[in-house]
């Protein structure tokens, strides 16, 4: 019986991956399927790196891999994020999360990098134990949503107009909690046009703004300007971009201590989808 072998990414087709992806996620927690457009487009988003990340191959076929994006520091990343651990049906059982970093993890720490992250959902009770087994330990908790978008007035003296080259120093200076890499302004930038991003203005003043993932209706990140919450702001941003849209809009990894924004949400007509841990495994 031949043994599985581990190598990077690097030679595998967008093609192989996608697919490998999809069978692996069949039977997931929430079943899960991408498309290949969808799948490149997250690749991007992410900064996934072939040469970063991992396969487990049996007979040359894929059978379980792990997609590593790589921090924006130049030629010398320091962070990877982990942007999807998979285990074929088929392959289950051999501990291949645990061998795929064991073979990894020195050459990571050759490379320069100092950390590791990833998000798990809360009751994805064998793959918290694996990672652990791995040195990761949980630094946050995140709650997700999805919903259909309560209709909301437009306040008085506000405009809304979408950009897809925003200020992100300013509207950074909005935010009410540390994104998650998926999330993050790098992530948004490296999106560019599969993200949009809505502005609002009140007698020419940026007082606030959301960012979607265009393909999967994804918001990326909503803020509103300190000196303007609670005026409908908020709202009126949701509900332009819902009737833009005219889709469900979703958003993953709402700390859990930003219950401003969870309120916000719940009373905007979302519901709680699932709860995810972030953990960093350091170096």
């Amino acid at each position: 019986m031949p043994m599985i072998q581990f190598n990077n990414l690097a030679g595998q087709s967008p093609e192989t991956i996608c697919n490998t992806f999809n069978y692996a996620f069949s039977d997931y927690v929430i079943p899960f399927k991408i498309n290949l457009p969808l799948f490149q487009q997250k690749v991007q988003g992410e900064n996934i790196q072939l040469p970063f990340s991992v396969g487990a191959f049996d007979n040359d076929q894929l059978v379980a891999f792990m997609l590593h994006g790589t921090d924006d520091n130049g030629a010398t990343p320091t962070r990877l994020y982990n942007g999807g651990t998979g285990v074929t049906p088929s392959h289950r059982g051999q501990r291949l999360v645990q061998q795929m970093y064991a073979q990894a993890i020195p050459s990571f720490i050759t490379a320069g990098i100092r950390e590791l992250i990833l998000e798990v959902i809360s009751t994805n009770t064998p793959a918290i134990k694996a990672y652990g087994s791995c040195g990761f330990r949980q630094s946050r908790v995140f709650h997700c949503f999805k919903g259909n978008i309560l209709p909301a007035p437009m306040p008085e003296n506000i405009r809304i107009l979408n950009t897809q080259h925003p200020d992100w120093q300013l509207l950074a200076s909005f935010s009410t909690q540390q994104p998650s890499w998926s999330n993050s302004l790098d992530s948004i930038r490296r999106e560019g046009n599969n993200t949009t991003t809505w502005l609002a203005y009140k007698h020419n003043e940026i007082i606030g703004f959301i960012s979607v993932f265009t393909g999967n209706c994804r918001i990326r990140q909503i803020a509103v300007h300190p000196d303007h919450r609670r005026q409908g702001i908020g709202q009126a941003l949701l509900s332009h971009v819902a009737t833009t849209l005219r889709q469900p809009l979703t958003i993953i990894n709402v700390e859990e201590e930003n219950t401003t924004l969870q309120k916000f949400l719940l009373n905007a007509g979302c519901q709680h989808t699932i709860s995810q841990y972030e953990m960093i495994c350091q170096l």
